[in-house]
């Protein structure tokens, strides 16, 4: 037993250096389902914000309990009556922002029907219409490109209460390439008039420099981090970056995360 105690401080030391970044993609990638008890699973993303988190269990379970405690730890904690608006970030693609981001969004959504937005800002590879299942045009390429367009024909409402969306649009009708967000703080500001909480799926930080352009416009910003994907150094690169922009940089959330030691063996600790 002291063998397998001394391997699992390891791991947690381990992922304590993971978020010693936290302040005193992209893309759909999807979690696999978490275990329970077993060794070698992933667990639903876990926050790293402030001070270092502990285990999954410790913190009420997997499953939609962690997504609760997310949407807690961002917004619920302040009040949701300060119009928050949160951007989510990763340091490549890839890392499973937007699937997080979506996650974050319907869980606000859901217990007491405040109106969210979730914001597709990636338009380098929009990933939110397809998810929900919602027409990508009209969408924010339009805004962007014509500071008349009207902002009521780029919104959807989702089959989820209270949630709505801002696609990014489609790269078509010669909008493909980088965009110009000279227009998108007058977006930004009509937006937080019109839901209680914003949350956006930014583009990766090392891809391009919008992450980095839009940061300062939020609230906080937080950096979706895929275990085992990027070196420590590539992460703390993309957190200077994004503090270099935005010192609010809430914490990280670390994605598909793997307990290699089984769950009842962190609660002896």
């Amino acid at each position: 037993m002291s063998r397998h105690v001394e391997i699992l401080r390891r791991a947690r030391l381990d992922a304590e250096l993971f978020a010693c970044q936290s302040p005193g993609g992209n893309g759909g990638s999807v979690p696999r389902k978490a275990g329970v008890g077993k060794a070698g699973v992933e667990r639903e993303p876990e926050y790293r914000g402030g001070a270092p988190a502990g285990p999954a269990e410790e913190k009420g379970g997997t499953g939609r309990d962690q997504w609760q405690q997310l949407v807690h730890e961002l917004f619920l904690h302040k009040g949701i009556e300060a119009h928050s608006a949160v951007g989510l970030a990763s340091a490549t693609a890839g890392e499973g922002t937007s699937f997080v981001a979506f996650h974050l969004a319907a869980e606000l959504a859901r217990p007491a029907g405040w109106p969210t937005l979730l914001l597709d800002a990636n338009v380098h590879r929009p990933a939110q219409a397809d998810r929900l299942g919602v027409e990508p045009d009209p969408g924010l390429r339009h805004l962007l490109l014509d500071k008349d367009f009207p902002l009521e024909s780029c919104l959807r409402q989702t089959a989820i209460d209270s949630l709505w969306l801002l696609p990014a649009g489609s790269a078509s009708n010669g909008s493909s390439g980088a965009p110009d967000w000279t227009h998108f703080r007058r977006v930004f500001e009509a937006l937080r008039g019109r839901f209680a909480a914003i949350i956006a799926d930014l583009p990766p930080v090392n891809f391009s420099t919008d992450a980095t352009i839009l940061g300062p416009l939020f609230d906080g910003v937080v950096l979706v981090v895929e275990a085992d994907l990027c070196s420590r150094e590539v992460i703390q690169n993309a957190v200077a970056r994004l503090r270099r922009a935005n010192p609010n940089v809430m914490g990280t959330i670390l994605n598909k995360r793997k307990f290699f030691i089984p769950a009842p063996l962190y609660r002896r600790l």
